[in-house]
């Protein structure tokens, strides 16, 4: 054991005095050019991770449409959606009315025609068949982060840059019958053909994620014990200094 003279205990005392207050004054130190990031930061505001996801819906028809030979088939589809990704517009038939040989007889023709925003696209089919009408409307936005205060406002905000889609779509299905009219009994039976009408469509759907946490803008879970452990070692030496131990 090593006893220490007054002098020496002296000394040690400033010595750590010193080093307190320099401690204090660098915890208390907050350089000016931080003050905008910790307004953001203690202002309350949550970070939100916007991601894309694509999702789909059928609009609903008539189970079984039919074109006559003299009343063609005719129908505005309309559609209001937001963020319209793809229509899809399938037409499927078979032919109801015909007899085979050596061969074939008496096969219809279906013609269908969709119209877009001024453009006509025309399939036809002999016999049967199936055909799609595909319309590309809006390719996917891109991810991003938005701050809000809460959940709800950041889904006002993210509404605010959604596209709102109103889509209208004009089909004509005709159908001109191949039974000929020197075998009256099967023209007058075949009046025209059923076929099947399926309209989907794709859309992007927003998912946020909260980003982080408090109102602090700190993660309470990693608090800094930096400071606690340099006051507590400055502890530890005036008791030692104290005790007449070094």
């Amino acid at each position: 054991m090593i006893k220490l003279k007054k002098n020496d205990k002296l000394i040690i005392i400033i010595a750590v005095a010193v080093v307190i207050v320099a401690a204090i004054g660098i915890a208390a130190y907050n350089p000016s050019n931080d003050d905008e990031n910790n307004t953001d930061a203690h202002s309350g505001m949550k970070s939100y991770d916007v991601t894309w996801q694509t999702s789909s819906r059928k609009i609903t028809v008539e189970d079984e449409c039919y074109a006559g030979k003299s009343t063609p088939y005719n129908t505005e589809i309309n559609i209001d959606h937001e963020n319209i990704a793809k229509v899809t517009i399938k037409i499927s038939w078979d032919d109801d009315s015909k007899y085979f040989g050596i061969l074939s007889r008496g096969e219809d023709l279906l013609t269908a025609e969709v119209t877009y925003n001024g453009i006509t696209e025309t399939w036809d089919s002999m016999g049967n068949g199936s055909y799609e009408f595909y319309y590309i409307i809006n390719s996917m936005p891109y991810d991003t982060t938005i701050e809000a205060e809460n959940g709800m406002q950041a889904e006002e905000m993210l509404e605010e840059d959604y596209t709102d889609d109103s889509l209208m779509f004009t089909i004509d299905v005709s159908v001109q019958t191949g039974e000929k009219i020197f075998r009256p009994l099967k023209f007058l039976r075949d009046k025209g053909n059923s076929f099947e009408l399926d309209i989907s469509y794709e859309y992007y759907e927003a998912f946020l994620t909260e980003g982080y946490m408090d109102e602090t803008g700190e993660d309470n879970n990693n608090e800094d014990n930096s400071d606690y452990d340099f006051f507590s070692g400055i502890s530890d030496l005036i008791n030692t200094g104290f005790s007449g131990r070094w």
